[in-house]
């Protein structure tokens, strides 16, 4: 009888260096594959955050915009010859549309929007602000103001209107400012002239905060700077404020889109602050439409 024997094969070292190769290219393609999905739902993530910032505020300009007066009697706090504005712009105007009420109403408000440069209110520093403050009908108060008429004007009679630090009260639980806007750390408005068409910083009438003509402008167009909350933890107050400085002011002459093109480059320029927290910032603009 003639015995034969089976020999068990076994996987040789070249064998399994091969294997463990492949293996490890494996895991690093799965680990890239994981990194790239979760930066991807990071961007969105902060895209969905910043955007939830710009259109319930775009929605709420626009209502206060669409029902501001258009008289020739009174006066609006916005951008002339005489208030040209460096950084963040202001603007205040009356509209009717609800506020807050301290006696007997009137449909009409003092409306203002301002990025407040109060350090000393770290609710409300470097966020952008919007003070609704409802108006008695006149002889309805013997203590609070109801609309006035040129001569006098809004910024005047309310003089935290043409501020971005100061209230409409001295204590600050009384005043109607009220942050609406707690990213938006960049406020710049412009105008698109109804007789030529052209966008510009004033039309060339507006001399003055009372020379103002609502008819003058077809729309008012509406740029900010918006920071996701994950990204502005990496940044400081200071940072902030630097960083809505290097945001150029609107020039008349600039064309559609120009003013955010020249944002973007601003914010790629950047090189002294964290990279992720820079390219959290999203810009976004918005026109106005002013009927007559």
């Amino acid at each position: 009888m003639r015995l034969t024997h089976t020999r068990d094969h076994a996987f040789t070292l070249a064998e399994l260096l091969v294997a463990v190769g492949i293996l490890t290219l494996l895991i690093v393609l799965v680990a890239r594959m994981v990194s790239s999905a979760a930066s991807v739902t990071t961007l969105a993530n902060k895209r969905m955050d910043t955007d939830s910032q710009a259109r319930p505020l775009f929605d709420r300009m626009a209502l206060d915009f669409a029902q501001i007066l258009k008289r020739t009697d009174v006066s609006y706090y916005m951008k002339t010859a005489a208030t040209s504005m460096t950084g963040n712009d202001l603007i205040g105007f009356y509209s009717a549309v609800q506020g807050y009420y301290s006696s007997t109403p009137c449909p009409v408000s003092v409306v203002a929007y301002r990025v407040n440069s109060d350090s000393n209110n770290s609710g409300a520093y470097n966020r952008l602000e919007r003070m609704g403050k409802g108006l008695p009908w006149n002889g309805a108060s013997t203590t609070d103001t109801p609309v006035v008429f040129l001569p006098l004007t809004v910024d005047t009679t309310w003089p935290s209107v043409s501020s971005s630090s100061a209230y409409d009260s001295v204590d600050l639980n009384s005043s109607t400012y009220e942050v609406i806007g707690p990213h938006v750390f960049r406020l710049e408005y412009y105008y698109l002239e109804r007789a030529t068409g052209t966008l510009v910083e004033y039309p060339a009438t507006w001399s003055s905060p009372s020379a103002v003509a609502i008819k003058d402008i077809a729309a008012i167009v509406v740029a900010i700077a918006v920071i996701d909350p994950q990204s502005k933890v990496l940044l400081s107050n200071s940072q902030i404020a630097t960083l809505a400085g290097s945001l150029s002011d609107y020039t008349s002459g600039s064309g559609p889109g120009q003013l955010l093109a020249q944002w973007q480059a601003a914010l790629d320029s950047v090189t002294d602050m964290p990279r992720p927290a820079v390219s959290g910032i999203r810009l976004y603009e918005r026109y106005f439409y002013i009927s007559q």
